[in-house]
């Protein structure tokens, strides 16, 4: 497994909150208004983004093809909850990429 790319850490909050969580090398923070219970999980003890709210984020700096192949991945492994995705969408502030999101969840509704 290659360790080349940066790790994505979502933190709940404003980015005027005056506590400064500083930067780190590899690491890219993503800060959010706040993130529904329903949008995170605890794996090994450690909360992190449920698979629909990571796909939705993935969205975000996908192409398509990169899209449909994590909801491809997804499905293969038993995580692809497309009523949660939509969920977790609905959820989030305007974006861009939810058209592409949209358009891939429809793709893989059968």
């Amino acid at each position: 497994m290659s360790y080349d790319q940066p790790i994505h850490i979502t933190i709940p909050g404003s980015a005027a909150d005056p506590r400064d969580v500083g930067t780190l090398d590899g690491v890219v923070i993503h800060r959010v208004p706040s993130l529904h219970p329903d949008d995170v999980t605890v794996v090994d003890g450690i909360p992190v983004t449920s698979v629909a709210r990571t796909l939705v984020d993935l969205a975000d700096d996908a192409s398509i093809d990169e899209l449909r192949g994590f909801f491809r991945s997804a499905r293969e492994r038993g995580l692809l909850d497309l009523p949660a995705v939509r969920a977790s969408a609905a959820r989030v502030e305007w974006r861009p990429s939810l058209a592409l999101l949209d358009r891939v969840i429809e793709e893989f509704d059968d």
